[in-house]
């Protein structure tokens, strides 16, 4: 894949308030990238400076090998659509899809084809006429789209642009924005704090918090393979227990030894405390004193194809999330039971300062 965005070490502070922290990020041509994280990670500060909007304290923006941090966002072959759509209300649909196609000039002609061929893309053929206040949240999300794609911009950013839709739409939408980027056979880079967004359309997710990458991978490696404890628990739902190795080979967890190829491969040496992570759906229910682990169940949620449950161990030292198909009645005292290529073994930060930023293992 060629490489078609680079960033450089980009810094951003707004006063004492530093957002971004030596960001390093390489987005290939036609890939969808992700941008994830909680509110105040970064993530929209990132897309600002890729997009022209905001210009980086220090660090460089590449653009297809040319250096365009300085450049300003209307001369950049980039396009943006925001959370708030940013439509016009005055204007009605073809006016606003055509907006940047007059700016730059083009004949009636070519505006009319291309309106007509941008509603077609994203489903709303015959809308030319409708009046904006006429239009759904969905609707007026594929019309802020449509507007995006008639300028062909090489790269189409994404700040949030489902965030005010309900689950079903939004669910709907995401499909559609994977069928538009095949489509088109352009770069997405999208702006989320939804996990399930990320994981579903992204080629790559790139997890942020207080201004640095924590992780980047495809969303298998990122859910499978988190590299620490902040990662594992924003992805979808972790047990994160507090572990220590026995020697290179062997972790200790809740008194239980479990054999672990992480720890050979990373390197973790003997003594050394270590967060581990396991997965609620990777925790099998075995009957009382036939697993690994024993324990009570103390609550329990039923969320529509599973049903959630906690369970506070024997010893009064863990609570347990457990995600099961079968239902298990609370106060029910159950075994539990976990394969060892199911366990993830991370490093445990020093300081709360070391536990913002990426982990050296």
């Amino acid at each position: 894949m060629n490489e078609l965005i680079r960033l450089e070490n980009i810094t951003k502070s707004f006063g004492d308030n530093v957002v971004l922290n030596g960001i390093e990020l390489t987005v290939g041509e036609n890939e969808f990238v992700t941008l994830l994280g909680p509110s105040g990670c970064g993530k929209t500060t990132t897309l600002r400076i890729i997009g022209g909007f905001e210009q980086p304290d220090s660090g460089v923006v590449y653009f297809d090998g040319k250096d365009i941090t300085g450049l300003p966002a209307n001369q950049r072959n980039i396009n943006t659509v925001f959370q708030n759509y940013a439509l016009f209300p005055h204007m009605n649909v073809g006016e606003n899809i055509a907006f940047g196609l007059r700016v730059s000039g083009k004949s009636d002609a070519y505006i009319k084809d291309k309106i007509k061929y941008a509603l077609k893309l994203v489903n709303l053929k015959g809308f030319e006429n409708r009046n904006i206040d006429q239009l759904s949240g969905g609707q007026q999300q594929r019309i802020a789209m449509a507007r995006a794609i008639v300028n062909e911009p090489k790269v189409l950013l994404l700040d949030e642009p489902l965030g005010a839709l309900d689950l079903k739409l939004r669910q709907e939408m995401q499909y559609e924005l994977v069928r538009l980027k095949k489509e088109l056979g352009i770069t997405f880079i999208y702006v989320t704090h939804d996990q399930e967004e990320a994981l579903t359309m992204s080629d790559k997710v790139v997890v942020m918090n207080e201004g640095y990458i924590q992780q980047e991978g495809t969303p298998e490696e990122i859910y499978d393979e988190p590299i620490n404890a902040f990662v594992a628990d924003f992805i979808g739902d972790s047990n994160i227990i507090s572990g220590k190795m026995v020697d290179e080979k062997v972790v200790e967890i809740n008194g239980i030894k479990f054999p672990c190829i992480d720890g050979t491969e990373q390197g973790f040496p003997p003594k050394r405390r270590v967060d581990v992570v396991i997965r609620p759906e990777d925790i099998e229910i075995r009957p009382y004193g036939k697993g690994l682990f024993n324990g009570t169940i103390i609550s329990k949620l039923f969320i529509g194809v599973h049903y959630e449950m906690l369970v506070q161990s024997e010893d009064g030292k863990i609570e347990w999330l457990l995600q099961n198909y079968d239902q298990h009645d609370v106060g029910a005292k159950i075994g539990m039971y976990v394969r060892p290529e199911n366990i993830q073994i991370m490093r445990k930060p020093k300081s709360e300062a070391e536990s913002a930023i990426e982990l050296d293992i």
